[in-house]
C-alpha cells in the first residue's frame, strides 16, 4: 500500500499543472523525470507483491496470485499510457486539481483493490470504491449539462446495480453462510436461492461492464463526461472487471453448471446484436465508440462463457487487444480535444486526409483493427473467441457472430470514407499535430496492433501462461 502511496504522489508531481500544490518542477522536467518514476514504483510494487507469494511455502497460493498479479501490472502499465496521453488534454480543459488527482487515485486503488479480493464483502467494498469515483469523475466539467446528466444517470443506474450485486450476496449467505471464494469453491450442491444469487451477480457484472440489458447509461456516460474521463472508463475498469469474471468463472459459479453460461452467451450475443444494429444510426463519434465498446464486451463475454482453456486465452488474448487499440484510439481523440473545436460528429471529420494524412491513415488503421479486418490484431482476436465456439460445437451461433460482425464493420469503414471521401460543407476544426510523447506512445501502440499479425505467438505464449495459473 505504501509503494502504491508513493507511486500516486509522483503521479501528482508529474502531471499536476504548474500552479498545483505538488508541483516542484517545471512542467517539461516534471514529465521526464517523474513519469520514469511513476513507472518505476508500478513494477517495484508489483515485483514486491509477487516475491511475497513466491518464497511463501505454500505454492497453490502463488499460483492463486500470479494471475491476478499479471492483470495488475496490466492495469497499472495501462493507466500509465493513459496518464501520459492525457495530460496535454486535461491541461488545456484546466482540471488538473487535487480534486481530480484523488478521484483519479481513488479510483486505481478500487481496481488495484478488486484484483486482489478473496471474499465478496471485499468485493462490494472494492467495486463501491471506484464506482463512487466514477460518479464525480462522471460529472467533474460542472459547467456542462451533459456532463451532470451523465454523472447523475451513472449514480442511479450504478446504485441499481450496486443493489443487485448486494440483493445477491444476500441470498449466497442465506444459502451457505459463507462469502469467500476459497470455501464456495468447495460447494458442490446449490440451492435455488444459490443460484438467484449468482444471477444477480453476474447481472451486476454485466451492468458494470455494460453488456445488453444493461447498457442504458453507457452511451451517455462516454458522450457526456470528459475524453480524458471516457478514455479511462472505456479501458481500465473493463481490464480488472472481465479479470475477475473468469476467476469467477473458472471457480465459484461452476457450481451453477451450464446456467451461468446460457446468461453470459445471451448477454453477449444481444451485446453485439444490439450495437451492430444501434451503431448504424448514430451521428455522434464518441456515442459511436460507446456501441464499438458494447459490441467487444459482447465478444468477450462468448468467450468467457465457454469455460475452457481455449476460451480464456482467447478472452485474455482479446482484452489485452482490445485495451491497446482503445488506447491508440483515444490517444488520436485526446491530442485533437487539446483545441477548442474538438469534432463531435462524424461530419465533422470529414476530408481528415486532405489536412493531416497520417492522422487519417493512424486512425483508419486502428477503425479497421477493431473492425476485425485482417491481418489486423482485431482479426486475430475475433478469430481466436470464434475458434473457442466452434470447439464447443456451437456452429450456429458463430455463424450469427460472424453476420452480425460483418454488420458491425460497416460503421467503421463509413467513418473512414468519412476521412478520405468525403468533402467538407464548411470547415469546423483545425486537425493539429501531436506532442512528442504522445507520438512516441502513438506509435508503440500502432506497432502492437500491426505487430500481432506479424508475430502473434508472443501474446498466445503469454495467455498459455496465465491461464495456467487460474
Amino acid at each position: 500500500m505504501a509503494l502504491y502511496l508513493l507511486a500516486y504522489i509522483s503521479y501528482a508531481i508529474a502531471f499536476s499543472s504548474s500552479n498545483s500544490y505538488l508541483s516542484f518542477f517545471p512542467i517539461s522536467k516534471q514529465t521526464t523525470f517523474f513519469s520514469i518514476f511513476f513507472l518505476f514504483f508500478i513494477i517495484v510494487s508489483v515485483y514486491l507483491t509477487g516475491l511475497e507469494y513466491l518464497y511463501s511455502v505454500d505454492l497453490a497460493v502463488f499460483n492463486k496470485v500470479f494471475f491476478p498479479s499479471c492483470i495488475k501490472i496490466f492495469v497499472l502499465l495501462s493507466i500509465f499510457c493513459l496518464l501520459i496521453i492525457s495530460r496535454d488534454y486535461a491541461i488545456s480543459k484546466d482540471i488538473l486539481s487535487f480534486e481530480y488527482d484523488l478521484l483519479i487515485f481513488f479510483s486505481i486503488l478500487g481496481l488495484t483493490l478488486l484484483t486482489s479480493c478473496d471474499d465478496f464483502i471485499m468485493l462490494y467494498v472494492a467495486i463501491e470504491l471506484q464506482s463512487l469515483c466514477f460518479y464525480v469523475l462522471a460529472a467533474f466539467l460542472r459547467k456542462s449539462d451533459y456532463s451532470i446528466e451523465a454523472g447523475l444517470k451513472y449514480f442511479i443506474l450504478g446504485a441499481l446495480s450496486s443493489g443487485f450485486l448486494l440483493f445477491g450476496l444476500l441470498l449466497i449467505y442465506v444459502s451457505f453462510g459463507i462469502l469467500s471464494f476459497e470455501a464456495l469453491t468447495k460447494i458442490v450442491d446449490c440451492s435455488a436461492f444459490s443460484v438467484w444469487g449468482y444471477s444477480f451477480i453476474l447481472a451486476a457484472f454485466c451492468f458494470k461492464v455494460g453488456a445488453v440489458p444493461f447498457h442504458m447509461w453507457l452511451c451517455d456516460v462516454y458522450d457526456g463526461s470528459l475524453t480524458s474521463v471516457t478514455a479511462f472508463f472505456a479501458t481500465i475498469p473493463k481490464i480488472v472487471l472481465f479479470g475477475l469474471l473468469i476467476q469467477l468463472i473458472q471457480s465459484i459459479f461452476k457450481n451453477l453448471g451450464t446456467y451461468d453460461l446460457v446468461i453470459l452467451s445471451c448477454c453477449g450475443l444481444l451485446s453485439i446484436g444490439v450495437s451492430s444494429i444501434a451503431a448504424l444510426y448514430q451521428k455522434r463519434l464518441k456515442r459511436l465508440l460507446a456501441y464499438s465498446a458494447i459490441s467487444h464486451t459482447g465478444f468477450i463475454l462468448l468467450g468467457i462463457s465457454c469455460c475452457t482453456i481455449d476460451s480464456v486465452k482467447a478472452s485474455l488474448i482479446y482484452i489485452v487487444l482490445y485495451s491497446i487499440t482503445s488506447l491508440a484510439l483515444f490517444s488520436i481523440i485526446l491530442s485533437l480535444g487539446i483545441s477548442k473545436k474538438l469534432p463531435k460528429y462524424l461530419i465533422n471529420w470529414s476530408s481528415l486526409a486532405k489536412y493531416n494524412m497520417l492522422l487519417a491513415s493512424s486512425f483508419s488503421l486502428i477503425l479497421f483493427s477493431m473492425a476485425g479486418i485482417p491481418p489486423l490484431a482485431g482479426f486475430f482476436s475475433k478469430l481466436f473467441v470464434l475458434l473457442s465456439l466452434l470447439t464447443q460445437g456451437s456452429v450456429a451461433l458463430s455463424v450469427v457472430i460472424v453476420l452480425l460482425s460483418s454488420i458491425g464493420c460497416f460503421y467503421y469503414i463509413r467513418l473512414v470514407k468519412i476521412f478520405f471521401f468525403t468533402t467538407p460543407l464548411k470547415m469546423v476544426s483545425s486537425f493539429y499535430g501531436f506532442s512528442k510523447m504522445v507520438t512516441i506512445f502513438l506509435t508503440i501502440l500502432l506497432t502492437m496492433v500491426v505487430f500481432f499479425a506479424v508475430l502473434p505467438n508472443f501474446l498466445i505464449n503469454l495467455a498459455n501462461l496465465v491461464s495456467a495459473f487460474i
